[in-house]
């Protein structure tokens, strides 16, 4: 039947309202603006606690020499592990900065809150330039550039990221793990020289690219032909003495030893040893939401898929029946009027024909309109729902998008609703630091362990993750630092102004060195003090009380003689007034006289 039919696609909406993009980014810029500070960093460097040195801290027992004792000795020791370990954290972070560490987490942190999970990739070795300005003996200044290799770290695309299935929730579980990469033949052919084996890349590049041996979608392969790249691989795994020979790689006898083999066009382009002695996989995977049994997780888009399905359908709903009921339906008997124009269109001032045979009578009822509601409540109604459960699949509410909503104003609900509220990010911070830091960090003291230079920084550590959990607190516990600067003025609580202001300005995203006196400020402060020692308040008091006697008897002798000296020129003027009067009624008085003579 023809009223039976579906309309058309292209009379449906298709209107897509988008409330993914801005979860997402509401989420992402919330994690990376709590989990990123630029004045702090996100792991601490502690010494291996030794219970025999710190038991005999309080010991007074003197050493074999004589010279100090056990006490003295312990404490002396700790002093130098502790030096040590802050000098190895100043230079993992200064590594660390040269990588750009906050704009790669920032990468991570996007992209897990998007998909699910990202990959950070170190440390590996690179090639950095280094300055350095050199004098002779004549003042003669000289720049020289040297390349040094440093370790480094990186943002690696979740999607070129393979380990092996059978890792479960942890890729370092696994047997081995592959990376992707897209390189040019320019870039290829760059690699000849620099420790890779010649021959293979030239057959590589003869080849051309998109030759593969792996099952995979055929993206990749559409990418290497279209945009004439090849494709890269990393594997970093476990290989024979045997096979790494036959690579060409020089290592020692061995059973099975962990290697890094680059491969193009199913070529072993490179084989070598690992970087680190422990063989452990260069990558850290970074998840917004676990899952069960395996290494990638749920992002924010999967969250709030539902929701966005009910947004789309209501929203179009909606504007399908906007555009039904933005006029009325037109109904017409047959047989009773017709159009004189012949045109079956409602317009103004419209001549419309009787039929002859029609009764007069029906004319009205020949034609009417029928009003079709647009529903507008309802649908609305379905948005709102549908927008509420994404809240909830998030766990972000409008609280934490800068929307007060339905909460209460006082300060201490608000206090407790942002506690509340934040509490997913409590858990995105702990799971940053169990599969970022502490395994990343590791492997960078790791590095440092095993290269030689920084001989004063190495020894026995603790890598301490207290960055990103230690953010979160910070920030959350804003208002109760400001409440806490007022009391350390008193002594009996033992809290230290100077440290609950660094911690005061930090929480407001001010760097403490830009607001503090410099250190030679502060020399010079103390020195003025030295030269200048306060004096006894009371005595200060005293003497400001006589210097306030002073100053008032000066102003009143001041005002004394300025009194006096009005008083006299007021007497003097009266008596120069006076003589004046007195000679003109002379004169008066003569011009009398002189008449009557």
């Amino acid at each position: 039947r023809p009223f039976l039919k579906q309309p058309k696609r292209g009379h449906r909406s298709t209107v897509f309202v988008n409330i993914t993009q801005p979860y997402v980014d509401m989420g992402s810029a919330r994690v990376a603006d709590m989990l990123l500070p630029t004045d702090d960093k996100p792991f601490g460097i502690t010494p291996t606690p030794v219970p025999e040195v710190s038991d005999v801290m309080q010991s007074s027992e003197l050493m074999p020499d004589g010279q100090a004792t056990v006490g003295e000795a312990a404490k002396a020791f700790i002093a130098e592990a502790t030096a040590k370990a802050d000098k190895a954290e100043t230079v993992i972070w200064d590594w660390l900065t040269e990588s750009r560490w906050h704009s790669e987490m920032r990468k991570i942190i996007e992209q897990s809150a998007r998909i699910g999970a990202s990959c950070l990739k170190g440390p590996f070795p690179v090639k950095r330039k280094k300055r350095v300005m050199t004098q002779d003996e004549v003042g003669q200044i000289t720049l020289a550039i040297e390349e040094v290799i440093k370790p480094a770290s990186k943002w690696v695309d979740i999607w070129n990221i393979f380990p092996d299935p059978s890792c479960g929730d942890n890729i370092h579980n696994g047997s081995y793990i592959f990376e992707r990469d897209f390189v040019s033949a320019r870039q290829l052919q760059e690699l000849k020289g620099t420790g890779f084996i010649d021959e293979e890349i030239d057959e590589a590049l003869k080849e051309g690219p998109g030759k593969k041996n792996v099952d995979g979608s055929q993206k990749a392969f559409q990418r290497t032909q279209e945009n004439d790249q090849f494709e890269l691989w990393y594997y970093h795994g476990f290989a024979t003495h045997d096979e790494l020979m036959s690579a060409g790689c020089e290592c020692d006898e061995g059973t099975v030893m962990p290697v890094i083999v680059t491969m193009v066009n199913d070529r072993v382009i490179k084989a070598s040893m690992a970087v680190l002695d422990s063989g452990e996989f260069p990558y850290d995977i970074m998840v917004w939401q676990r899952r069960t049994d395996h290494w990638s997780g749920i992002g924010v888009a999967r969250q709030v898929r539902t929701a966005q399905r009910m947004v789309n359908a209501a929203a179009r709903n909606l504007m399908d029946n906007a555009g039904v009921s933005a006029g009325p339906q037109i109904v017409i008997r047959d047989g009773v009027i017709s159009p004189a124009d012949g045109e079956y269109t409602i317009t103004p001032l419209k001549l419309w024909r009787v039929d002859e045979n029609a009764d007069i009578q029906d004319v009205k009822s020949a034609i009417t309109s029928i009003e079709i509601p647009t529903l507008q409540v309802e649908l609305e109604r379905i948005i709102k729902m549908a927008l509420e459960f994404a809240e909830r699949a998030t766990s972000m509410p409008l609280l934490l998008q800068g929307q007060q909503g339905a909460s209460t104003d006082t300060v201490g609900g608000m206090q407790i609703l942002q506690a509340n509220a934040s509490t997913v990010l409590r858990r995105i911070a702990r799971i940053c630091d169990d599969n970022i830091t502490e395994p990343h960090i590791t492997r960078y003291y790791e590095w440092l362990m095993i290269h030689p230079g920084n001989e004063d920084a190495k020894g026995d550590y603790c890598i301490v993750p207290k960055g990103s959990s230690a953010f979160f607190e910070r920030d959350a516990q804003n208002q109760m630092i400001l409440q806490m600067i007022p009391m350390a003025s008193n002594a009996a609580f033992g809290l230290d102004p100077n440290k609950l202001m660094t911690e005061f300005l930090k929480m407001n995203k001010i760097s403490p060195e830009r607001v503090r006196f410099t250190d030679e400020e502060i020399q010079q402060m103390q020195q003025a003090a030295k030269e200048n020692p306060p004096q006894d308040p009371r005595v200060a008091g005293q003497i400001q009380v006589a210097q306030l006697k002073t100053q008032a008897d000066m102003e009143r002798e001041k005002l004394r003689q300025t009194s006096d000296a009005q008083e006299i020129d007021a007497k003097a003027k009266a008596a120069q007034d006076e003589m004046a009067l007195k000679l003109q009624m002379q004169q008066q008085e003569g011009k009398r006289q002189g008449g009557r003579t």
